[in-house]
C-alpha cells in the first residue's frame, strides 16, 4: 500500500526537481530505486545505473526517476572490445525476474544512455545491454544508443548531448537471453542495428516507440499500438521462425528511399490494421526485395498514406489478404520443409502442417501425386514426365486463412548423357577465335554441356583460361597471351534431363600462331567475366589470372580470414545494387593479379566497370579496414605499382573515400589526398591512366545524385608517379561479403 501511494506521488510529479524521494521503509532488497537525487544513505538508493545494476537481485525492480543515466561512460578514452567473439556491451545482467519502471510523465523523461557503435568508441557492434533472465519488463522510459542521434533532453537541458558521429554506424540497445521480454510505454533509439533488447522466446511490445534504420528491429515479436521511424529500407535482418505481428501500428518514412522493404532477408509478417506514412505515394512496399518463393506474409487494413495499399505487389504469392484477423499472435502456420527437389522415379517427400489440406496450383497438379500418410502428413511424389524441371509451391490452407507453401523443385527421371553424332575439334577462325565444333545426340533437348578451355605452361602442365557458367562455352577468344602455347579443351557431355558424361579432351592442331590471333598482339586485354575461371589459382604466371585470397598488412587490426580449400570469388546473379550477371568476391580478401606477357610496359589505361551491392553509397559492410583496390602498372611478383583505394571511413555513413595510392612490396602508402564522394552505386566506372610521370583516376555513376547530398558525385584525382615497365593488373578486396560485396562486370587494360 505505501508503495502505490509513492509510484501515485512520484507519477504526478510535474518536473525532475519536484519528484519526492521515497523513504526508505518503501524500498527493499527486491525493490531498488534510480535516481539523479538519491538519498545515498539508503542501501536500496542509487544515482549510478552501473551501481544499481550490480545490486539487482534474482527477482528485482528497478524505480527509476526522470533523469539521463548513462550506461557505459560516454567520456571515457576507451575502445570496448568484445570478449569470446561477441560483440563488446556496455553492461552484462544476470538475474531470474526483473523489472524496470520509469516514473517519469512520459518515456522521454527517463534515459537510460550510451554512446558506442563500430569504429566509434568500440571495435564491433556496440551494444548497450546483455540481458540473461527468464523475464525482463520494462517500462515508461527511454533506451537510447546515442551514437549518431542526438540525446535532448528538454527537462534538464544540461544532461543533453551531441551525437559521437554524422557516420551512421551498428549501435545497439540490447539483447534477452530468456524466456520472454514485455515493453510498454518504452522509447527505443539508436539508428543501425538498433535491437531493441532482441533474443527472448516470447517478445512484446505495446505504445513503444522506434527509431531505427536497416536490421534493427525484433523479427519473433508482436507490436501492439506502437510507431516505428524508419530511417533505412529494411528495418528488418530476417523474421524467421513464426516471425512478426505489428497491430495498430504506424511507419513512419524518414528517408528519401522509393521502394521499401520490411525485411532484408526475408520471413513471415502480419500486418493487422496498419498505416503506412511516406513522403509519397509512389512509393513501392515489398516484403522483401528478393522473397522465397514459399514466403506467406499476412495484411489487413493496411494503408499508406490513408489508402488501402497492398504489400509486395510485385510478387502477388507472397500477400495473404485477411479480413477478420482478430488475435494477437502471429497467424503463422507450420510446415516441416519450406523447399525440396524431388526427382521424378527416385524421391518422396513427406509434407506435414497441423489442420490443413493441401493445394497443387494449376497447371502444375499432374506433375506430382499427394497421397495421404496419416494425421497432418502427405507423401508428395513426382510425377514428371517432360524434358523440363517444373518448380512451383504446393500449400497448406488452414480454415482460418493461415497458409504455409513448400517451394518445389520436381525433376524429371534421369537419362543416359548425350552421345557425340560428331566427335568434338577445335577450329579457328579469321577473327580470333577458337571454336569446340561438335554434335551431340539431343533429341531436340538443350545443350547443357560444360566446356574448359586450358592452355599449356610446358609440356604436361595446363590451366584453365575460360570455362562455362551459364551455357556451353564454345568459342575461345584468342588474346597474346595464347601465342605459342598449346591450346586444349575439354566438354563435359549434358542435357536437361541428363548428369554430365565423362570428360573428353581435344587438342589443337599445334601450337597458338600469330596469324591465328590476328589483330594487334598485346596492346589490350578485355573480359565481361562471363567465362571467368573462378577455382583456387595461386600461381604468377605471364598471360594468366591470378585467382586468389590475401590479407594486406593494413588489415592486421581486424581479425578475419578465408578458406583457401573454398573459391574466393564466384561469378553469378547480383542482387540490391549489383544488376545482372558479374563477377562476385566469395570471402573476405579476394584477389585478382594478371600478369601480361613479359616485355617492358610504358603508358596504360585500366577501366572497371562495377556494381556495388550496397545501394546507399557506402560500398563495404562498415568502416573496418574494407576497401577495394584497383591498380594498374604493377609488378604481380612483389606487389609494387599504382592503383585507387576505394575505403569506407567513418567520415560519411552513404559516402566512401577515394585516394591514389602507390604499392612498394606490398607496403600501400597514399599519394593523394582522400576524396568522398557519393558515386560508388550501380553503374560505376573506375578509369584510371599511367601517363609518363602522372597517375590519374576518374570515377563516376549513372545512378544520379542523391538528393540533399553536399559531396561530390564523380571522382578527379592527380598525382605524380615514377616511370615502370611493370604492365600488371591488381583487384585486392577487403571486405566483407554476402550484402557487401562489389559485382566486376567488365575489364579492360590498354598498353
Amino acid at each position: 500500500m505505501r508503495l502505490t501511494s509513492y509510484l501515485f506521488l512520484t507519477l504526478a510529479s510535474a518536473s525532475l526537481s519536484a519528484q519526492p524521494s521515497p523513504s526508505p521503509r518503501l524500498l527493499d532488497s527486491n525493490h531498488l530505486l534510480l535516481s539523479m537525487q538519491a538519498d545515498t544513505t539508503s542501501p536500496y538508493a542509487f544515482s549510478d545505473f552501473r551501481e544499481a545494476a550490480a545490486h539487482l537481485g534474482d527477482s528485482c525492480t528497478l524505480y527509476i526517476e526522470p533523469g539521463v543515466y548513462w550506461v557505459d561512460n560516454p567520456d571515457s578514452p576507451r575502445v570496448a572490445v568484445g570478449e569470446n567473439g561477441r560483440e563488446p556491451f556496455g553492461i552484462v545482467v544476470r538475474a531470474k525476474n526483473l523489472h524496470f519502471i520509469g516514473l517519469g510523465e512520459a518515456p522521454a523523461d527517463v534515459v537510460l544512455a550510451s554512446q558506442r557503435g563500430q569504429t566509434q568508441g568500440a571495435v564491433g557492434n556496440f551494444t548497450m545491454f546483455d540481458f540473461w533472465c527468464d523475464s525482463l519488463c520494462v517500462e515508461n522510459l527511454t533506451m537510447g544508443n546515442y551514437c549518431n542521434v542526438d540525446l535532448d533532453y528538454p527537462l534538464n537541458p544540461a544532461l543533453s548531448r551531441k551525437k559521437r558521429s554524422d557516420a551512421i554506424t551498428q549501435a545497439h540497445v540490447g539483447y534477452v537471453h530468456g524466456e520472454s521480454l514485455t515493453a510498454r510505454k518504452v522509447r527505443f533509439v539508436s539508428r543501425l542495428n538498433l535491437n531493441p533488447l532482441n533474443g527472448a522466446r516470447h517478445s512484446y511490445y505495446e505504445d513503444c516507440h522506434f527509431e531505427c534504420t536497416d536490421d534493427a528491429m525484433n523479427g519473433t515479436a508482436v507490436y501492439r499500438h506502437c510507431d516505428i521511424d524508419l530511417y533505412g529500407q529494411k528495418p528488418f535482418w530476417s523474421t524467421f521462425g513464426s516471425g512478426a505481428v505489428f497491430i495498430d501500428c504506424d511507419f513512419n518514412v524518414k528517408s528519401d528511399n522509393r521502394e521499401m522493404y520490411f525485411c532484408k532477408q526475408g520471413g513471415p509478417l502480419a500486418l493487422i490494421d496498419c498505416r503506412y506514412h511516406a513522403p509519397t505515394d509512389s512509393i513501392y512496399i515489398g516484403w522483401t526485395a528478393y522473397p522465397q518463393p514459399w514466403l506467406r506474409c499476412y495484411q489487413q487494413n493496411f494503408t499508406l498514406n490513408g489508402r488501402p495499399y497492398t504489400i509486395g505487389s510485385r510478387h502477388p504469392q507472397n500477400t495473404i489478404l485477411l479480413t477478420n484477423f482478430k488475435g494477437t499472435q502471429p497467424p503463422h502456420l507450420d510446415i516441416n520443409r519450406h523447399e525440396a527437389t524431388l526427382l521424378t522415379g527416385s524421391d518422396t517427400l513427406l509434407l506435414a502442417a497441423p489442420d490443413a489440406h493441401w493445394r497443387i496450383p494449376s497447371p502444375f497438379e499432374s506433375f506430382v501425386s499427394l497421397r495421404p500418410v496419416n494425421g497432418d502428413t502427405v507423401a508428395v511424389i513426382p510425377r514428371n514426365n517432360t524434358d523440363e524441371t517444373a518448380d512451383f509451391c504446393i500449400e497448406a490452407h488452414a480454415a482460418d486463412g493461415r497458409v504455409a507453401a513448400c517451394h518445389l523443385v520436381v525433376k524429371p527421371s534421369v537419362l543416359p548423357p548425350p552421345a557425340f553424332t560428331r566427335e568434338p575439334v577445335i577450329t579457328f577462325d579469321n577473327d580470333g577465335n577458337a571454336t569446340l565444333d561438335y554434335e551431340l545426340h539431343l533429341q531436340g533437348r538443350r545443350d547443357e554441356s560444360r566446356i574448359e578451355w586450358m592452355r599449356s605452361v610446358n609440356q604436361c602442365q595446363y590451366f584453365t583460361v575460360s570455362t562455362s557458367h551459364v551455357a556451353p562455352q564454345r568459342t575461345y577468344r584468342l588474346s597474346a597471351s595464347d601465342l605459342g602455347h598449346q591450346l586444349t579443351a575439354r566438354i563435359w557431355p549434358k542435357h536437361p534431363r541428363s548428369g554430365y558424361g565423362d570428360p573428353v579432351w581435344v587438342g589443337a592442331d599445334g601450337p597458338v600462331t600469330a596469324a591465328q590471333i590476328g589483330g594487334t598482339a598485346g596492346d589490350a586485354y578485355t573480359t565481361d567475366f562471363h567465362d571467368f575461371p573462378c577455382h583456387w589459382q595461386p600461381l604468377i604466371m605471364p598471360g594468366f589470372w591470378t585467382v586468389d585470397g590475401y590479407k594486406p598488412a593494413d588489415t592486421a587490426e581486424y581479425p578475419w580470414s578465408f578458406d583457401r580449400g573454398k573459391p574466393m570469388w564466384e561469378y553469378g546473379e547480383g542482387f540490391n545494387g549489383a544488376v545482372g550477371m558479374g563477377l562476385l568476391q566469395a570471402q573476405r580478401g579476394a584477389r585478382l593479379m594478371y600478369t601480361p606477357i613479359e616485355k617492358e610496359y610504358g603508358d596504360m589505361t585500366l577501366t572497371l566497370h562495377v556494381d556495388p551491392t550496397k545501394t546507399a553509397g557506402q560500398g563495404f559492410g562498415s568502416a573496418t579496414g574494407q576497401y577495394m583496390d584497383v591498380c594498374l602498372k604493377f609488378d604481380t611478383e612483389t606487389l609494387t605499382g599504382y592503383g585507387l583505394r576505394i575505403i569506407r571511413t567513418t567520415k560519411h555513413a552513404k559516402a566512401v573515400d577515394f585516394l591514389l595510392v602507390a604499392y612498394d612490396h606490398g607496403r600501400v602508402t597514399p599519394i593523394t589526398e582522400p576524396v568522398s564522394s557519393t558515386c560508388y552505386r550501380t553503374g560505376c566506372t573506375i578509369t584510371l591512366r599511367a601517363t609518363g610521370q602522372r597517375l590519374t583516376a576518374h570515377v563516376e555513376t549513372t545512378t544520379p545524385k542523391p538528393s540533399g547530398s553536399t559531396l561530390p558525385h564523380t571522382v578527379d584525382l592527380s598525382a605524380p608517379m615514377k616511370p615502370s615497365v611493370f604492365g600488371g593488373v591488381a583487384i585486392q578486396h577487403t571486405g566483407s561479403c554476402g550484402e557487401s560485396t562489389t559485382m566486376l562486370h567488365r575489364l579492360s587494360a590498354t598498353w
